[in-house]
């Protein structure tokens, strides 16, 4: 199960992470003499920082997930509290890295400033309202998945612990025994 709800889970981290470290790189250029400070595309290490930050909740479940297979049936629950847990704690920041995004990206995500005259692609702050709207369903998600196998697995036990079993089937009919008789056909030749 906590294979299951981590696929999830590691996409609410994803988006939590982008949200929560994103920023632009700051390059200096010489503009009429000056040093200009001009964003640009967050560097490699950021994005590698954030999808390895993103891989960390899930591959915590996974590990806990592992671990409560040693506790038995009942490991079911560790794991989907352990996921609704990841996920709770991944969507109640959410707003507040919102905001921090918005503000580190003066310009929008696609970093064109509104002296270029061109067409932005995003508004400012829209693509972070969208990637905050994102990770708040897929951890709705998980936590519906975590609540659906809670249930499935508290029907389960019940049905085990009462005793419940599937309706015996009826036996199989009796075997007629009788014994071949043979008659003569009109040739005089033995049959059936």
């Amino acid at each position: 199960m906590a294979g299951i709800l981590a696929t999830p889970l590691f996409f609410v981290a994803l988006m939590a992470m982008s949200l929560a470290l994103e920023k632009p790189a700051v390059h200096h250029v010489l503009k009429h003499g000056k040093a200009v400070a001009k964003l640009a595309d967050p560097s490699g290490t950021t994005e590698a920082t954030i999808w390895l930050l993103a891989l960390l909740p899930a591959a915590a479940l996974v590990l806990v997930g592992t671990g409560a297979m040693l506790i038995g049936r009942s490991g079911v629950i560790v794991s989907t509290l352990a996921a609704i847990a990841g996920a709770v704690g991944l969507m109640v920041p959410l707003r507040t890295w919102e905001r921090h995004h918005t503000a580190r990206f003066p310009d929008g995500v696609d970093l064109i400033p509104h002296s270029a005259g061109s067409q932005d692609i995003y508004l400012r702050g829209e693509w972070e309202e969208t990637a905050r709207h994102t990770a708040v369903q897929l951890g709705i998600a998980t936590i519906v998945i975590a609540a659906v196998a809670i249930a499935i697995f508290l029907l389960f036990e019940i049905r085990r612990r009462r005793g419940l079993t599937a309706p015996v089937p009826q036996p199989p009919p009796e075997i007629a025994t009788a014994e071949a008789q043979l008659t003569r056909g009109r040739s005089g030749e033995p049959r059936l």
